[in-house]
């Protein structure tokens, strides 16, 4: 039976790619202040496409911090809604010279869209585009109202977001929550994604003399204090890799040997993460495998260190400073909160004598969160993803976080499930970012069969 809206999907291939090659020469780094003129492009930009494409209510948000696009096509007051998320800002694209091709020029090459924010998550959002201009095109309605949520935020961990949905829930509320914010298994093979960890982040900084001493005057007799962080550092691990902040795992779910075993027989899990580790080899916390260690444990990870001389040639000194940035990524049912205070306490105890530290913490928080086992879209996205992909569709989990889909749970009390372009191996906050067409094709007409046959399962669960 011929299906028109995918019929259109076909006919604005090329558009689409257009589409895509436009936003990405738009520089939204929502971490870089100097770019905030170009951030406030980007939603203006895409509000624009939304208005071409024949959405309702298009508005450009002001929040607390970068806006939010807004835009609605409610075509049945009685039907179900499903709210499209998703984020139009990037990455900072450094180490420039890393990259082949410039990071906010984009090329086509060998089927793939290289440039900042090809796959995280412009991709999403031009998904989204072309799923209503397909709809719009063919004269059809899908079997739901929509809704588009598009921040300017998430790559700051979304620190204004919570409170703007909770501000706006009646004009965000829907049943169900799509987040484009997503990605495949690989260009070939779909996945549903049952989950995502939380996170928290902070800088630790640690001071000892007022000011740099001579270390062959003084070595020996005050405690340096970059030796003095990474004994702090090292009292946060043991020497296998596990977590040993007091009460650190207290609240970590438990998962099933079942659930565990399924994670495990995905073909190819080891090999794809070691293609992602670029070399590095894989190991971590005893008892686990790679693939659980990303998907369902806690981590805690030294991003970034500094102190002291590290310039050419020698400097004899004992720095007066050193610091570093930690982030950990958290597992249902953690508290992050909880988190931060646990850490506080475990500073305290092990600061050593001679150093004094502090803890700065990142306003912005992320809950894990996990789709329930029985919420009917994941089994309408599990049959369209492998009617497209025309393979089974794994189900798995994600080691990085999304911060607003607990939001979406706890305000709207509305679940999310992903659907998008991304693939583990595509380069996300790397240089060379890119995103395959094919990939974004099929997505493309997932999402148009989604949305053509969801709203009869949430109907069926709203009663």
């Amino acid at each position: 039976m011929q299906n028109r809206a995918l019929d259109q999907v076909n006919v604005f291939r090329e558009q689409t790619v257009e589409d895509l090659m436009e936003f990405i020469r738009i520089p939204s780094q929502s971490g870089t202040p100097e770019l905030k003129q170009e951030v406030l492009r980007a939603a203006q930009w895409m509000a624009g496409k939304l208005e071409a494409v024949g959405a309702d209510h298009v508005r450009i948000l002001p929040t607390a911090g970068n806006p939010v696009v807004y835009a609605d096509w409610i075509h049945d007051p009685e039907a179900p809604t499903v709210l499209v998320y998703g984020h139009y800002d990037v990455q900072p694209p450094e180490p420039l010279n890393e990259w082949e091709s410039p990071a906010y020029a984009p090329q086509v090459r060998e089927g793939r869209i290289y440039g900042r924010g090809a796959s995280d998550d412009k991709a999403g959002l031009v998904l989204a585009l072309a799923v209503l201009r397909a709809f719009k095109a063919a004269g059809e309605v899908p079997s739901v109202n929509l809704k588009f949520c598009f921040e300017g935020e998430e790559e700051v961990g979304s620190p204004n977001l919570g409170p703007f949905i909770e501000q706006e829930a009646d004009r965000f509320s829907a049943d169900l929550v799509l987040s484009v914010d997503g990605g495949q298994w690989s260009e070939t093979q779909p996945q549903v994604l049952l989950g995502y960890r939380g996170i928290v982040a902070m800088e630790l900084k640690v001071e000892g003399p007022a000011k740099d001493l001579h270390s062959g005057l003084m070595g020996g007799a005050v405690l340096n204090p970059v030796e003095g962080l990474v004994r702090l550092l090292g009292s946060m691990k043991d020497p296998e890799g596990r977590i040993t902040i007091e009460g650190f795992h207290d609240e970590v779910r438990a998962v099933s040997e079942a659930e565990r075993d399924a994670m495990n027989r995905i073909p190819g899990n080891v090999e794809a993460l070691t293609e992602a580790a670029w070399g590095a080899p894989l190991t971590g916390e005893p008892g686990y495998t790679a693939i659980e260690r990303t998907w369902i444990r806690p981590t805690l990870d030294i991003n970034g260190i500094w102190g002291g001389h590290s310039g050419p040639g020698a400097k004899t000194i004992i720095p007066a400073r050193a610091g570093c940035k930690i982030s950990c990524r958290l597992v249902a049912d953690q508290d992050p909160n909880r988190i931060v205070g646990l850490i506080r306490a475990h500073v305290e105890k092990h600061t050593p004598e001679g150093i004094s530290a502090t803890l700065d913490f990142e306003p912005s928080r992320a809950w894990p969160y996990s789709i329930p086992a029985d919420h009917p879209a994941r089994k309408v996205l599990k049959e369209v993803l492998e009617e497209v992909f025309e393979c089974p569709a794994f189900e798995t989990r994600v080691g990085g976080s999304i911060p607003v889909t607990y939001v979406f749970s706890q305000i709207l009390k509305a679940e999310t499930i992903g659907l998008g372009c991304s693939t583990p191996n595509c380069n996300l906050h790397a240089p060379n970012e890119w995103v395959s067409l094919e990939l974004l094709h099929r997505s493309t007409k997932c999402a148009v069969l989604l949305l053509q046959r969801i709203g009869t399962r949430l109907a069926e669960a709203r009663d």
